[in-house]
């Protein structure tokens, strides 16, 4: 971002967010409004269409690691412009500065000015978008693993069964970011933090974090089954501020269906045209 696309000291007027949580505003004023033109981006991507296009000539493990780079890619095309989105998003962190989490990320310094806010904010919604991928992908290899080892199922059945079982990532989305990290160790067993880029697409595939069978139930009738996590709410963590929605689970498409069930069906649509699904 160029140093003229934002001003160099950026302030929002404390009447503007004087009746909300600095966490609540992040969330509504900046992130949300970022989550979805980057969702609009996707859909829009010549970079997507050629990934489908040639993802049957390559294996998984080189699909993910290029659609994760382009999810990465998206967010660089987002901040090259100033947009009214990416102003007010840069406007409302320099406010609450304070609030934002930028553990092991790119801090900026007391009274960083605009594009400095802005490279720590690209920073970060990188970072989250590929530890976003990272959390599905366990998930979806897991879920994977149980649909056929305990229901039998394979082919479009497969497919089908597991496009539709959304519930894993709606059930993480609706949790405080501290319940989430420990509702994806009960689920593991694995104490490990899951962090980008200590781990990536990669590890995960090849069995880094793994769900185990007794974690899922399977619903529905032959034919319409899904599969979901057992309900097990997270336990002894005490919350320090409000719990917020991941914004691609509020966020919802021309259907009523949350941003986030497109997101897990373009990894089930990637695994089946890598040949997983067979």
């Amino acid at each position: 971002m160029s140093t003229d696309s934002l001003p160099g000291s950026v302030r929002v007027s404390p009447l503007q967010l004087s009746d909300r949580h600095p966490k609540v505003a992040l969330y509504l004023e900046a992130y949300t409004p970022l989550v979805e033109e980057w969702f609009q981006a996707l859909r829009d991507s010549d970079a997507l269409t050629e990934l489908r296009r040639t993802a049957s000539g390559r294996d998984l493990v080189d699909n993910l690691q290029r659609l994760d780079q382009l999810f990465r890619d998206l967010v660089d095309g987002m901040f090259a412009h100033p947009t009214p989105v990416l102003e007010r998003a840069v406007a409302v962190v320099a406010v609450h500065r304070e609030a934002v989490v930028w553990e092991d990320q790119l801090v900026p310094r007391p009274g960083a000015g605009a594009e400095e806010l802005a490279a720590s904010l690209r920073h970060k919604f990188k970072r989250n978008i590929s530890l976003a991928l990272l959390e599905a992908l366990i998930c979806l290899e897991s879920a994977l693993t149980y649909a056929r080892e305990a229901l039998g199922l394979s082919g479009e059945e497969l497919a089908d069964t597991l496009r539709g079982s959304t519930s894993m990532l709606a059930s993480l989305s609706v949790l405080h970011d501290q319940q989430e990290m420990a509702r994806m160790r009960q689920l593991t067993g694995d104490p490990t933090e899951i962090q980008h880029p200590k781990f990536t697409v990669a590890d995960i595939v090849r069995g880094a974090f793994r769900i185990g069978p007794d974690k899922f139930r399977a619903v529905g009738p032959e034919g319409q089954r899904r599969i979901r996590f057992g309900s097990v709410p997270p336990h002894g963590v005490e919350l320090a501020s409000p719990t917020m929605k991941c914004p691609a689970h509020r966020l919802t498409n021309d259907e009523g269906q949350p941003l986030n069930n497109e997101f897990w069906a373009l990894l089930v649509d990637i695994y089946r045209m890598s040949g997983r699904l067979g």
